[in-house]
């Protein structure tokens, strides 16, 4: 039998009579009842009833469907019945987003509550225009938020985003909005329709 060697992290007893030494007098630290402070990500996230009315809005988006599979190119959409022009004024960049969606480092499933919880707000706040930046990555979410956007009701048209706005990595939507604004929409100034 081999004999056991002692632990190398094993105290002397003059180490440990030289530490009880140097702690005597110290006492508890009291406490000051200040609460931890917790490390929020990065990424910005939707208010919890923003994000629970979006994931009722998610019955628009199915992972199964897939109308556009090629995402190498550019990408446009019109929905049926509407101008056939309006891609081309999102591709030459004629109107400008209201706001802007990042979904970079975003999982599938996040990124579709988002995109819910975006067109939902942009319903609410009467915006026609937005940008939804997807990245290019390994090409997941490029290939399912076009997908995703053709089952919505309320995008009337998308196109790759022009150079300023992303190109490849993004995506600019045209989205109904209620009649007035509607109208308001198609009465550009001439400027606007280059």
């Amino acid at each position: 039998m081999q004999q056991k060697k002692p632990k190398p992290d094993a105290l002397s007893v003059e180490e440990r009579a030289l530490f009880r030494d140097s702690v005597a007098g110290a006492r508890p630290l009291e406490q000051d009842k200040i609460p931890p402070v917790v490390r929020r990500s990065k990424q910005k996230r939707l208010p919890t009833a923003a994000a629970e009315l979006s994931a009722q809005k998610l019955f628009f988006f199915s992972d199964e469907y897939e109308a556009i599979t090629d995402t190498s190119g550019s990408l446009s959409y019109v929905q049926q019945g509407d101008d056939p022009m309006l891609a081309g004024r999102l591709r030459r960049g004629e109107l400008e987003p209201q706001v802007v969606l990042d979904l970079h480092g975003m999982t599938a499933n996040e990124a579709k509550t988002q995109l819910a919880g975006l067109l939902d707000y942009c319903q609410q706040q009467q915006f026609n225009c937005a940008c939804v930046v997807h990245g290019k990555g390994l090409g997941i979410l490029a290939r399912k938020v076009p997908n995703w956007l053709v089952q919505h009701p309320n995008v009337r048209a998308f196109h790759t985003a022009p150079k300023t706005w992303g190109k490849h990595g993004a995506l600019l939507l045209l989205l109904k909005i209620n009649q007035s604004n509607e109208q308001q929409f198609r009465e550009l100034p001439a400027a606007g329709r280059r």
